[in-house]
């Protein structure tokens, strides 16, 4: 068995089956097992998995167990010579599996590989490769130094932003979003440390790799992570998982650094925290809040398609009375292979492809070469009928 593919799923039924529609056109070439753990979504989402990709192994948990808990039931199955760990809100290029593969093979010193990864805008994901967070390199970003220095080597040293993203590089932690590692090389650290319920086991698991005698690599091998864009990170709920995570990685790495850097971090989740409450407070105040068919009433969607009489996502955008214009790819000049968009794209919310139509490798080189970064990506999928954009499912009903 070449690879096993391994998804903790938790109540989001369309975009796993996007997903796996992916993962499945990019693995063809190799011996491949999927898992999907189910963390009790109590929805459709195992219905879905078992009817429309039945050679998946499905497993349901009872309650919501976390991440990293999910993922090691399916790891100690796993008889692939790699794991790929990838999120469900995902979907990857045709050659992605095999870029990976191939740099594997060619590298038994690396013991894990992270990917190019861009969100639902086409923009590139900084979190595709990074550094220890060291407690400097923490204390960095913490007060902002890295996001206002990026391609300084001291300040920005935690997102790496002064490598070439379109070359291959030593990094040294990966991304739990997407990352494909060498089994032997788990099975010697170890896997998931199930201290973290949900964020920073991906840094620990990283560390362990490089403490193990391993190399973690980045390679621009392309994927979309769909919907990391839309998570409320100003919320109590992210700031003081994601910080308690640091804590934890802190004390269980550099103990003797650990009681210095706990008080300004548990400073930081609340200074964070009450500045997610004041934004919310304000937008209640000076806004009023849309639902969300109010907002798609508002939308509008360019539908890129190759026969715009036949195409039956503008057949789902009429049903639904939504307000749309089409862009006809084959009568698109192409300049380096690149589609033309028109020059007013801005005013777009989403930009539809159908993906019996279009390459997923193509969709994510058309949309992360246009200039103009407002509207964001949306999939048709014929199989289910459905729209599949960030925030919300558009479907004949």
């Amino acid at each position: 068995m070449k690879l096993s593919v391994i998804i903790v799923n938790y109540k989001v039924p369309d975009f796993i089956h996007q997903c796996l529609l992916s993962l499945e056109k990019a693995s063809a070439m190799y011996e491949t097992e999927f898992f999907v753990v189910d963390n009790a979504s109590n929805d459709e989402s195992v219905e879905v998995i078992k009817k429309m990709h039945p050679h998946v192994t499905c497993i349901e948990n009872n309650n919501n167990v976390g991440f990293s808990k999910a993922n090691n039931i399916a790891m100690r199955k796993a008889k692939g010579e790699y794991m790929l760990i990838i999120n469900p809100d995902t979907f990857v290029s045709e050659n992605m599996v095999e870029e990976c593969v191939k740099f594997m093979d060619n590298h038994p010193h690396v013991g894990a590989t992270g990917v190019c990864m861009f969100d639902a805008s086409g923009k590139f994901a900084p979190e595709s490769r990074r550094a220890v967070p060291r407690p400097m390199t923490a204390f960095y970003k913490l007060i902002g130094l890295c996001k206002r220095f990026p391609l300084n080597k001291t300040f920005g040293r935690y997102y790496l932003g002064y490598l070439n993203r379109n070359e291959a590089s030593e990094i040294e932690i990966l991304s739990g979003a997407c990352m494909f590692m060498r089994s032997a090389a788990l099975r010697k650290v170890g896997f998931f440390d199930e201290d973290y319920f949900m964020y920073g086991e991906d840094i620990d698991l990283s560390y362990r790799l490089l403490k193990g005698g391993y190399k973690n690599f980045y390679i621009p091998a392309e994927i979309v992570h769909y919907k990391g864009e839309s998570t409320h990170k100003n919320t109590f709920s992210y700031v003081n998982n994601f910080n308690m995570s640091m804590i934890i990685f802190f004390r269980k790495h550099f103990n003797f650094y650990s009681w210095i850097f706990e008080i300004p971090i548990l400073v930081a989740v609340y200074f964070m925290a009450a500045l997610g409450y004041l934004k919310v407070l304000v937008k209640k105040i000076f806004s009023k809040e849309k639902s969300i068919e109010e907002q798609r009433k508002l939308d509008k969607f360019l539908v890129v398609t190759t026969n715009a009489e036949q195409d039956p996502s503008i057949n789902l955008l009429k049903n639904k009375g939504l307000k749309f214009e089409t862009l006809k790819a084959d009568d698109i000049v192409r300049q380096s292979g690149h589609l033309v968009y028109p020059s007013n794209l801005s005013q777009f919310e989403f930009v539809v492809y159908n993906a019996d139509d279009f390459d997923y490798k193509d969709i994510i080189r058309y949309f992360k070469d246009s200039k103009e970064r407002k509207p964001k990506m949306a999939i048709y999928h014929q199989d289910i009928d459905k729209i599949i954009t960030p925030y919300y499912i558009l479907e004949n009903c």
